[in-house]
């Protein structure tokens, strides 16, 4: 592949602008190369950042769910060394083995802009209310306002634009019904609203101590088996699990779990409810928080199935999800769902599934990812909205469905053996995908 560098060398005017360096963004920006677009890479800071954020944390799939046939190709033809398909990786660990090694040979083939965030995109002499379905609209290249690390603009122009930004950036609200409780957003730049190391680096924080964990998934889990290991250590570490679901155990099991590691920690932490330092709430909600004790810790007023109730922590770990920031794209006509906050195609398509278990899931089809905005797409975990169900591997589908629409070519599937190292393009970037 090396040799075909001449051929996947951006231009100064790339067809594509793709908005976040993650997993799906990176890979979207390959399968473009392939289909012989120009390319623009944009992210508000390193390639891959949220998986090192919560790096610590082992997937639940295994690698081979979490790569492409395009990207694992590439990088075993540079000679790198990928992990065996039945690896289950930590966050960390599948960014430094094939994340960063994608992301630094796509560097020097696109426009590369890290260190960027998207402010907001539009288009160009159009407000967010006119050329309703006229072709005048998808004429209009988008503007892209982008601010560097400090505080420079500049506008960039495309074609079209892949919002691949995810949603981890953009945490819900602790409250009940999902507004911010009161105090807590006087409160909130101490609180916990991300994954934490806590039996790692973060450790002298929750050792000994108090923490309320508030929420009733995977993340939550995760967080009180690692809080439970700390008991072991320090008998004084104490955990109070604040869940919205009622039943018998926090997380419900999945009957013969595919998933090995999803599966353990469900076991674990249903487990974990049975030991002394944990207290499990059951269909409680946080009605308000204030500090106390200089600041040092916090008064936390709960809303139970009994009644009220204050409890005094050191810690609050809000796991309670998160949603897609749509200030990006206000100014276009996307249609979003009134409950998930997802594209609203796609969100039909989610909700007439019904699935409860991810592994079920796959790509809804081409359709799906149409917006009334012309060429604009939203795909990866954003594109779920508020649905917790996103894998990866639907994500590389919606790549291979997008760049379908893109090229005109129904049958067009890159990921197919044999993969190839270049794709002759189809020429169709200006036709509107609406």
């Amino acid at each position: 592949m090396e040799g075909a560098d001449a051929m996947f060398r951006s231009s100064t005017s790339p067809d594509i602008t793709i908005l976040g360096a993650g997993p799906i963004g990176l890979e979207a920006a390959l399968y473009a190369l392939h289909c012989g677009y120009s390319v623009r890479v944009v992210d508000q800071a390193e390639p891959g950042h949220h998986l090192d954020q919560w790096g610590f944390v082992r997937l639940f799939s295994p690698f081979s769910m979490n790569h492409t046939p395009l990207g694992s190709k590439l990088l075993t033809s540079l000679g790198h060394r990928l992990p065996p398909d039945r690896a289950y990786l930590t966050g960390r660990e599948h960014r430094e083995a094939y994340v960063l090694p994608l992301a630094e040979w796509l560097s020097r083939r696109v426009e590369w802009l890290m260190g960027r965030r998207v402010v907001a995109v539009s288009r160009e002499g159009l407000l967010k209310g006119e050329a309703l379905g006229r072709p005048e609209r998808a004429e209009a290249p988008f503007r892209i306002l982008l601010e560097d690390e400090t505080g420079r603009e500049q506008v960039v122009h495309s074609p079209v634009v892949i919002d691949a930004t995810g949603s981890y950036s953009n945490p819900n609200w602790l409250g009940d019904g999902g507004i911010p409780a009161p105090g807590e957003r006087a409160l909130r730049n101490r609180i916990h609203y991300h994954l934490v190391d806590i039996a790692g680096q973060e450790k002298k924080r929750f050792l000994g101590k108090t923490t309320l964990v508030v929420g009733n998934g995977y993340s939550a889990a995760t967080s009180i088996v690692a809080l439970s290991r700390l008991m072991e250590k320090e008998p004084r570490t104490r955990a109070v699990w604040l869940t919205r679901t009622t039943g018998q155990v926090p997380i419900l099991p999945i009957e013969n779990d595919p998933l090995e590691e999803r599966a353990r920690i469900t076991r674990q932490a249903n487990q974990c409810v049975q030991q002394p330092g944990v207290r499990w709430i059951p269909g409680g909600m946080v009605h308000a928080l204030q500090a106390s004790r200089g600041g040092r810790k916090f008064l936390v007023e709960i809303a139970t199935t009994k009644g009220m109730e204050t409890v005094e922590v050191d810690q609050i770990l809000a796991q309670v999800g998160y949603s897609p920031d749509h200030r990006i794209y206000r100014e276009l006509q996307v249609h979003e769902c009134f409950a998930s906050l997802g594209p609203m195609k796609l969100a039909a398509a989610l909700l007439s599934d019904g699935s409860t278990d991810c592994l079920t899931q796959s790509s809804a089809g081409p359709e799906t990812l149409k917006n009334p905005e012309p060429n604009f797409f939203i795909l990866g975990m954003k594109s779920y909205g508020r649905n917790s169900h996103f894998l990866l591997r639907v994500g590389f589908e919606q790549i291979r469905d997008l760049f379908q629409l893109l090229t005109g070519e129904a049958q067009l599937n890159l990921y197919q053996e044999p993969v190839p190292t270049h794709f002759a393009p189809v020429q169709t970037i200006g036709k509107s995908c609406s």
